[in-house]
């Protein structure tokens, strides 16, 4: 039995509004791309709101935010299912996800590789939004390039840095 509370409408509006102010900070000062989702269920009842940044490996960078039952379940693709060296890519994964932390890696129904955690929805500030969006930046940059380049090693090729960096 968890000792999270269920999450009222009440909770699930206020962290919404909670995550709106924050995000609408984040787009004027052009730190995030784009934020979409309100604080109106979608068709399965759920609230669900995703993030999009600009990354340096990866174009975009995508987050999920859905309140659950009990929690903010957050999640972001770091790859699609790899098409090559598949064991080679999930033991990379495995011995990574040691390292990570607030959030870990997990393959996700699709059989694509994910950024995952979740966390009470009373437990939501913008402390910890901003720690779960730079570390979901720092990972996906970091382990998107060399897992790519295993996972589909016949096409994958890295970007070319920016004249700017």
């Amino acid at each position: 039995m968890s000792s999270t509370p269920l999450t009222d409408e009440q909770a699930a509006r206020a962290f919404g509004e909670m995550l709106q102010t924050w995000a609408a900070d984040l787009l004027v000062n052009d730190q995030m791309v784009a934020l979409e989702g309100t604080n109106e269920p979608d068709g399965r009842g759920q609230l669900q709101w995703l993030l999009r940044f600009a990354g340096e490996e990866k174009q975009f960078i995508a987050l999920w935010l859905s309140v659950r039952q009990r929690t903010v379940y957050v999640e972001s693709e770091i790859m699609p299912a790899p098409e090559e060296n598949t064991e080679e890519v999930l033991r990379f994964a495995l011995t990574k996800n040691a390292e990570l932390y607030p959030l870990h890696i997990a393959i996700g129904p699709d059989s694509g590789l994910y950024l995952v955690t979740r966390f009470p929805v009373g437990e939501g500030s913008p402390e910890l939004l901003d720690e779960l969006c730079g570390a979901t930046l720092r990972y996906v940059d970091e382990l998107f390039p060399t897992m790519m380049a295993r996972g589909f090693a016949s096409v994958y090729r890295r970007r070319s840095r920016r004249a700017s960096h």
